[in-house]
């Protein structure tokens, strides 16, 4: 019996860990989709501009590839509109206004986070006027662990200030796939009502026989 319940243990934790694993896996595996799959289609910028956006967000991605903190400054004044910004992280709490707050995010992006890789070649572009916005997806690289790899989307509209395409809203968010989430609240909820009703039937069981004994 006890090498049963040690088995059904190991492979509850075994269901546990690859649930886990499905939920914080890279589905891109360190590489996109082929040119011209659009998963969020192409939007409607014409080639020119396009080429544009695509450029400016190349450079975007080469400064949280680099990471370096010298250029901060610079970098947050180059892709960050002055007037009405807003950049969301992939946490909750993660809400940062203005050119203070790009400034922070970015800060703590190359410090703790890792290299960033976005799938330029399919993003969705759309333009109206002085106005852009874009999506793509991306990866993010952690620096604690080169297997620690979680797929990313990107989102966010662009304003054209004295000819150069600057962020006013930025949006960073992790694609992953929460479902198997339920999956695991559903499994804990069961392996935790088995020990309790384990617990109590141990409990009845021992106050039985202190039952008995008194009696006898």
């Amino acid at each position: 019996m006890k090498i049963l319940l040690s088995l059904v243990k190991v492979l509850f934790v075994a269901v546990l860990l690859h649930l886990s694993t499905t939920i914080l896996g890279d589905r891109y595996k360190g590489s996109f989709p082929p040119p011209g799959s659009f998963p969020y289609g192409t939007g409607s910028a014409p080639d020119n501009l396009r080429a544009e956006i695509i450029e400016t967000l190349a450079r975007f991605q080469e400064g949280y590839v680099n990471r370096d903190q010298a250029q901060l400054e610079p970098f947050v004044t180059r892709f960050f509109s002055p007037d009405n910004t807003v950049v969301l992280g992939t946490m909750p709490q993660e809400i940062y206004i203005g050119i203070d707050g790009a400034t922070e995010i970015v800060r703590t992006d190359w410090q703790f986070w890792g290299d960033c890789r976005f799938d330029l070649d399919n993003a969705h572009v759309s333009v109206h006027g002085d106005v852009a916005w874009f999506s793509t997806i991306g990866y993010v690289e952690f620096d604690l662990s080169s297997l620690l790899v979680l797929p990313l989307r990107l989102s966010g509209v662009f304003v054209r200030e004295n000819e150069t395409w600057r962020f006013q809203h930025l949006q960073f968010q992790f694609d992953l796939d929460l479902s198997y989430l339920i999956l695991i609240n559903v499994l804990l909820a069961l392996w935790l009502a088995i020990n309790v009703t384990a617990v109590i039937i141990v409990v009845i069981r021992q106050l039985r026989l202190r039952s008995s004994s008194a009696t006898e």
